[in-house]
């Protein structure tokens, strides 16, 4: 069994493409995976072009097992992690592999020498490639396909990791919620005393001052994360392209700003989820056939995923997350949204998981971040 490894050169299309579209391999037999747009893919490993690799250096490798490709990852030195935290930690992500440990071995040692060559202590992952993106693996909650945004591997990938001696960093959590049983009445009853309260106000995001309400959302989520495990503030260009690709998918009634005397202070943002529609394009390609899907698919999304909710650390208290999860859920529902999931949520994060269990969130999936020593 021969097992070779080769560095990816991420400037020829040719072998980013062999990189990104190995997954469709992996999972060719897997009726719960949820094939990505190959755009998507590609745009994420443009290191000209994606704000991502301003800060951060990253090198991919790919396994080949008897010349066939069998494997990838990516080692990740995300220097504005590094700066943020004082600290000497480096990153993996986009592992994939098909079931046999030698391969498996092989690339986890290949990106922990490589960080070693780079002075760090520590390697986290996955991540796809920091947390402001996807991130962890599925240790819990194989059977339902993954929403929008989420990640989703094999089992097998599990016992890899806790054979090279990873542990647990942190577990992230993510609830589900049936849309027709509504809010409990005690929840309803807090949102609706907080928002007779004239200081606060709530509105929805504007299509058509994007920009405007991007900049404000920025500026709430630096603040109310700072203090976050694993949080690195994006700069105001990954910020926007983040934002500019959730364009194209949003649904205006699903993000909810709310401000205190005239002052940003709270968000919530939630997103149909399209992995329905993505499930109906296989191949990942928008041509010739699945951009057709794509335009008409919006209609028959019956799931929403809450991606983030914050508040400014100042405001916190008032009871605005509680109002910004009513109308998120009120406006939903109105607009035929049957399941939510919110996710990610940190397992300790206590702020979070209480509300979300008292509003009948049912924890039902677990991702999990790795940690090792070098």
């Amino acid at each position: 069994m021969a097992i070779k490894l080769r560095e990816v050169d991420l400037s020829k299309k040719k072998e980013v493409k062999e990189f990104a579209f190995l997954p469709w391999k992996i999972y060719k037999n897997d009726p719960t995976w949820v094939p990505p747009l190959r755009l998507a893919l590609l745009e994420m490993l443009d290191q000209k072009n994606h704000p991502f690799y301003q800060t951060g250096e990253v090198k991919c490798w790919i396994a080949e097992l008897n010349g066939e490709v069998a494997g990838r990852i990516m080692g990740v030195d995300n220097k504005a992690y590094n700066e943020y935290h004082n600290d000497k930690t480096g990153f993996f992500g986009f592992f994939e592999c098909v079931q046999n440990d030698e391969v498996a071995i092989a690339l986890i040692n290949q990106v922990e020498t490589w960080l070693k060559s780079k002075g760090k202590d520590k390697v986290v992952g996955p991540v796809n490639p920091s947390t402001n993106y996807e991130c962890g693996l599925l240790v819990k909650g194989y059977d339902d396909p993954p929403q929008l945004m989420m990640t989703y591997n094999p089992k097998y990938y599990e016992h890899y990791f806790e054979d090279m001696k990873y542990a647990k960093a942190k577990d992230l959590l993510a609830y589900q919620f049936e849309m027709a049983k509504g809010m409990p009445e005690k929840i309803v009853r807090i949102a609706e005393r907080v928002q007779k309260s004239k200081k606060i106000t709530y509105r929805e995001i504007s299509t058509k001052h994007w920009d405007r309400d991007i900049k404000i959302l920025q500026d709430i989520y630096n603040d109310a994360w700072e203090k976050n495990w694993g949080f690195v503030p994006m700069t105001p260009d990954e910020f926007a392209h983040t934002a500019k690709d959730m364009k194209q998918i949003v649904d205006s009634r699903l993000i909810i700003i709310a401000e205190v005397d005239g002052e940003a202070a709270g968000f919530i943002v939630a997103l149909p989820d399209y992995n329905q529609v993505f499930k109906k394009i296989p191949d990942g390609k928008l041509l010739p056939t699945g951009i057709f899907k794509l335009l008409f698919g919006k209609k028959g999304i019956k799931r929403m995923r809450v991606i983030t909710l914050g508040t400014k650390q100042k405001f916190r208290k008032m009871g605005i997350e509680t109002v910004l999860y009513h109308r998120c859920w009120e406006n939903a529902f109105n607009s035929g949204i049957e399941e939510c999931e919110m996710s990610w949520v940190l397992e300790d994060n206590l702020e979070m998981n209480k509300p979300i269990i008292a509003m009948g969130g049912v924890p039902y999936k677990t991702y999990r971040i790795l940690e090792k020593g070098l």
